[in-house]
């Protein structure tokens, strides 16, 4: 039990450390830049995004507000799309995995000129979240404790889930691997059977060879 409450919390500690990841990229033109997440089903992802152009005539990153953001979320590797759309410079989107399995979410500047090769930057946050709990923690007479107590339990929940997810991941490995291993031993079977056949296949013909030939 004590050994299950260490890895609880050792596992709790790491979402918390990765549960919103924030990163900047840059984009030149039309460039897409994509990111694969491992999702676990039916996880609420949040995505919030802040693009900026560099400015020759100032030196300096400037927000465009003319500027369209195309975002695209795919289910790999089906290649089924969950979210497909052109939004403002800076925004936010959000979507609901249907499946466990890796998602692809994809970034670019809408841009009118195939040759235009203007620099984008682009800061995205990515908050991962359950959608099933909704807590209104702004509720008057909350305490700050009865919050917490809150946010703990969601992500118990969360690291619940994605155990969950690891679990399913693991049994199509077993699936797989032991699909595999049953392939193998029908292929060693097939081949034990051919060898059979030529060596009396063989022994067959040299004993009428030799007969033939009054060797025996």
């Amino acid at each position: 039990m004590a050994f299950f409450r260490l890895s609880t919390l050792v596992l709790l500690v790491a979402y918390l450390a990765v549960g919103t990841q924030a990163l900047y990229f840059y984009l030149e033109g039309s460039e897409k830049k994509c990111f694969i997440e491992d999702l676990p089903k039916e996880t609420m992802v949040i995505g919030i995004y802040k693009s900026e152009q560099f400015s020759v005539a100032q030196n300096k990153w400037i927000e465009n507000d003319e500027l369209k953001i195309e975002i695209t979320v795919e289910e790999l590797p089906q290649g089924h799309k969950i979210v497909e759309t052109k939004s403002k410079s800076s925004g936010r989107f959000t979507f609901t995995s249907t499946e466990s399995g890796d998602h692809a979410i994809c970034l670019s500047a809408a841009s009118n000129s195939w040759f235009d090769s203007t620099k984008t930057k682009i800061s995205l946050d990515m908050d991962f979240d359950d959608p099933t709990d909704h807590h209104d923690h702004n509720a008057e007479g909350v305490s700050d404790l009865v919050k917490r107590v809150h946010e703990l339990n969601e992500r118990v929940e969360d690291i619940q889930i994605e155990q969950n997810a690891q679990r399913e991941r693991e049994k199509d490995f077993r699936d797989q691997s032991e699909l595999t291993n049953s392939r193998v031993v029908w292929w060693t079977i097939a081949q034990l059977v051919v060898l059979g056949v030529v060596c009396f296949w063989q022994m067959h013909y040299f004993k009428n060879f030799f007969m033939a030939k009054k060797l025996v």
